[in-house]
C-alpha cells in the first residue's frame, strides 16, 4: 500500500495518526464500521466554515479554488494557480502521500509564500502547530517556498456593531517557529503511518487519556465498550490516572476495588453506595441547604446559543445569548406551579426582552433556584453588558440566586443510579423516575444547535421550524419542573 499513488493521508488524518494509530488505522482499515459524524461534530464544522470565509475577506483580490475529490488532480490545479500570484483560498497539494488544503496562502517577497491557517477557536492551541506543520511539509515537497506560517483566530474581545469586521474579528500570530520544528519529524511519523495503514492487524491501543485529547475520540464508544454500564471506576469524582491503574490491575467494578486502595472521601461515599444500592444522604447538609430557601421560589433555566461569529450588535464572538428561558414560580409551600416562557424568534437580539421579562417576573424577594448557577449569572451578567441599565438589577438579584446543583455537587446526596454524574439529566431521574427520555430535544446541546438551524439557516419550511419550536418550549419546560421535583424529593428524604 505504501507505493501506491491512490493512497494519501490528509491534514485530518494525520492528526488523527498522532492522538491515536488505532484511530487512523479505522479510518483506511475498518471504514464502514466508522461512526457517523456526530451532529454536534457537523454543527462545529458549519461554524468553522463560516469562520473561514469571513478569513477570506481579509485577502481582497484572492481566488477560491474548487475542489477536487483527486488529490492529485486538485495539487495540479492548484500549482497552476500559483502562477497568478494572488492569494488562495483552500489550494490543495500533495507530496510523499501526504495530502492539505490550505486555508489561505499569499504570495510574498522573493517568490514565496505565506501560509495563513485560520482555525475558529478563541486561543493558539499546541495541536494547531501539528496542523500547520504537517501543511508546511506537503507545501513545501510540492515545490512551494513557504516564508512564514501564521494562524488567524477569534478575537473574544471584539464588539459587533454594525456588519462584522473581519480585521477586528481575528488575531494573528506567527507560529513559524514552532512549525518548523515540528516538520522535522513529519517525514519519519509518515513513513510509520503508511505502514500501519497496510498492516491487516488493528493496533491494540488501550484507552488512555489520548482518547480525548486533544479532541474526542470518534472511536470512544467503541473501544470504552469493555466497561460494565453505570458502574465502573471511572465514574468515581475526581478519580484521573487512579482509575487506569485499577484498569491494569483488571478492577473495572466500583465494588471490586479493593478496601485498601486509597480513595478522596467522596469516592469513598459513591462505592459505599453503588456496594449498597442505596443513596447516601447528609441530612443536616441537605437540611442547611432546604433552610436557606425563601418563598415565593423562582425556578429559572437559560437556554443559549453562543455561535463564534457575533449575531447581534454589541455581542461578543461565543458569548451566550439566551434565546429561551422557562419560569416556574411557587409563591408558597404546597402551592401549584405557575409557569412562564419565552422563545425568540429570532429576527431581533433577545438579551433586552429576556431582561425586561424577568425584571418583571422575579419580583424583589424570595429565592431564585437554578441547575448551575456559574452558567445563569453569567448569561445575566453578559446580556446586562449590552443593556446597562440592567447591572444593578441583575446585582440585586444575583443576591438571591441558589445554586440547586450543589448538595449533588458536593455529594451531599448520592445515589447509584446517578452513574457519578451531578447533572440535572442523571439527578431527576435517579431521584424522582422522572426522564427526558421520548423528548424530541433531551439536552441543552441539540437545543442550541436545534434552534439556530431553524432560525438562522436558510431554506427550513414554516412547518419544521414551528416542530421544533414547540419541541423546544416541551424540553426548556421540563427542565424547571424536573427542579421543582428535585426540591420535593429532598424534602421529603429529610422530612422538612
Amino acid at each position: 500500500m505504501k507505493n501506491e499513488p491512490s493512497v494519501f493521508i490528509s491534514k485530518s488524518k494525520y492528526l488523527e495518526g498522532l492522538q491515536c494509530p488505532k484511530l487512523l488505522w479505522y479510518e483506511f482499515n475498518r471504514k464502514e464500521d466508522f461512526p457517523e459524524i456526530a451532529l454536534s461534530t457537523q454543527f462545529r464544522f458549519d461554524q468553522g466554515k463560516k469562520v473561514g470565509e469571513l478569513a477570506q475577506k481579509l485577502f481582497p483580490g484572492g481566488i477560491k479554488l474548487e475542489r477536487d475529490l483527486d488529490p492529485d488532480k486538485c495539487s495540479q490545479k492548484s500549482l497552476e494557480a500559483l502562477k497568478q500570484r494572488k492569494p488562495l483560498f483552500e489550494a490543495g497539494f500533495v507530496h510523499n502521500h501526504g495530502y492539505a488544503i490550505a486555508d489561505i496562502i499569499e504570495p510574498a517577497s522573493d517568490n514565496a509564500w505565506d501560509l495563513i491557517e485560520v482555525k475558529s477557536s478563541a486561543s493558539v492551541k499546541d495541536e494547531h502547530f501539528y496542523d500547520v506543520a504537517f501543511q508546511k511539509y506537503v507545501y513545501e515537497g510540492a515545490g512551494l517556498k513557504i516564508r512564514d506560517c501564521y494562524l488567524l483566530y477569534i478575537n473574544t474581545k471584539y464588539v459587533r456593531e454594525g456588519s462584522i469586521k473581519p480585521e477586528k474579528l481575528f488575531l494573528q500570530q506567527n507560529i513559524t517557529e514552532e512549525v518548523e520544528e515540528l516538520k522535522r519529524e513529519i517525514e519519519k511519523k509518515m513513513a510509520i503511518m503508511l505502514r500501519l495503514i497496510s498492516g491487516k492487524d488493528m493496533p491494540d491501543i488501550k484507552v488512555g487519556e489520548q482518547c480525548d485529547k486533544p479532541y474526542v475520540c470518534a472511536l470512544y464508544d467503541i473501544c470504552w465498550s469493555f466497561l460494565p454500564e453505570n458502574d465502573h471506576v471511572f465514574i468515581l469524582s475526581r478519580i484521573g490516572k487512579k482509575a487506569f491503574e485499577l484498569r491494569e490491575k483488571g478492577i473495572l467494578k466500583l465494588i471490586d476495588i479493593p478496601e485498601g486502595f486509597k480513595l478522596s472521601a467522596n469516592q469513598i461515599i459513591q462505592v459505599n453506595s453503588h456496594r449498597t444500592g442505596d443513596p447516601y444522604v447528609d441530612e443536616e447538609a441537605v437540611k442547611g441547604f432546604l433552610e436557606k430557601l425563601k418563598y415565593p421560589l423562582y425556578f429559572l433555566d437559560f437556554e443559549t446559543i453562543n455561535p463564534a461569529v457575533p449575531l447581534y450588535d454589541l455581542s461578543k464572538p461565543y458569548e451566550r445569548i439566551p434565546f429561551q428561558y422557562s419560569l416556574h414560580i411557587v409563591e408558597k409551600r404546597g402551592a401549584n406551579p405557575v409557569h412562564h416562557s419565552y422563545l425568540a424568534r429570532g429576527d431581533a437580539d433577545p438579551r433586552l426582552e429576556t431582561l425586561r421579562q424577568l425584571r418583571d417576573l422575579l419580583g424583589n424577594v424570595g429565592s431564585i433556584l437554578v441547575y448551575n448557577a456559574t452558567f445563569e449569572i453569567g448569561v445575566l451578567k453578559s446580556s446586562a453588558e449590552a443593556h446597562p441599565e440592567f447591572k444593578g438589577w441583575v446585582g440585586e438579584i444575583e443576591k438571591r440566586i441558589v445554586d440547586l446543583y450543589a448538595p449533588f455537587r458536593s455529594l451531599s446526596y448520592y445515589h447509584p443510579k446517578q452513574a457519578g454524574s451531578s447533572s440535572l439529566k442523571e439527578v431527576l431521574p435517579a431521584l424522582t423516575g422522572s426522564t427526558y427520555e421520548g423528548l424530541e430535544i433531551s439536552d441543552g446541546e441539540m437545543a442550541s444547535r436545534e434552534y439556530y438551524r431553524v432560525t438562522f439557516d436558510g431554506g427550513i419550511d414554516e412547518k419544521e421550524r414551528q416542530r421544533v419550536r414547540a419541541a423546544l418550549e416541551k424540553y426548556c419546560d421540563l427542565d424547571t419542573k424536573g427542579m421543582i421535583d428535585i426540591l420535593k424529593a429532598l424534602n421529603e428524604i429529610v422530612s422538612i
